[in-house]
């Protein structure tokens, strides 16, 4: 399945470097929800991270003809998004050091669970949300990509064009800082 999904890609990139501008729609559509999920962990706004995916998809296109495939398709435009939303909340700085669960509305934490558990859950994830936010990078996308989606450290070194090793180290680091502002991490 994987090896028809790529066949089925550098048939799209082919055709856009050869002219069929529209064939991106394609790369569009297949990848829009996991850009958007990346930006949207990074900037934590829905408009700005529809904004970053607009971004994201036009910087891939312009960059296009620099793909040379050693990478998957995903892993490349995974780094185009992490850097385009990093340089974003740079510039964003201050109001992104602010930025916690409360800021989410009501209808993104929908649950079948009572008062009290409801409660409980906001508490812990107000808690999660501070100690994830007191990270730096790069440790918090490392910490965001590894617990939060599940990913093994050679794809977190795939993505972030880092190596495995730095992607250990920076676990390490940052569940010492973690444990150091009174949070858990294993």
């Amino acid at each position: 399945m994987k090896e028809g999904r790529a066949l089925e890609e550098a048939a799209w990139i082919s055709a856009v470097l050869g002219g069929e501008h529209q064939a991106f729609g394609h790369l569009v559509k297949r990848y829009q929800g996991m850009v958007y999920r990346v930006c949207y962990k990074i900037t934590g706004e829905a408009e700005s991270a529809k904004d970053m995916t607009q971004e994201v998809f036009i910087k891939a296109y312009k960059a296009l003809p620099s793909f040379k495939g050693q990478a998957s398709f995903s892993t490349w435009l995974y780094r185009i998004a992490y850097r385009t939303c990093l340089d974003w909340k740079r510039a964003n700085d201050r109001e992104w050091k602010h930025r916690s669960s409360a800021d989410y509305s009501e209808n993104d934490w929908v649950t079948a669970q009572t008062p009290e558990q409801e409660a409980i859950r906001k508490e812990s994830s107000q808690e999660l949300d501070e100690h994830l936010n007191s990270l730096t990078e790069p440790y918090r996308s490392v910490v965001q990509l590894y617990y939060f989606h599940s990913q093994s450290y050679q794809e977190i070194a795939d993505q972030k064009g880092i190596s495995v090793k730095t992607v250990e180290s920076q676990l390490y680091r940052a569940r010492q800082i973690m444990r150091k502002s009174g949070g858990e991490w294993r």
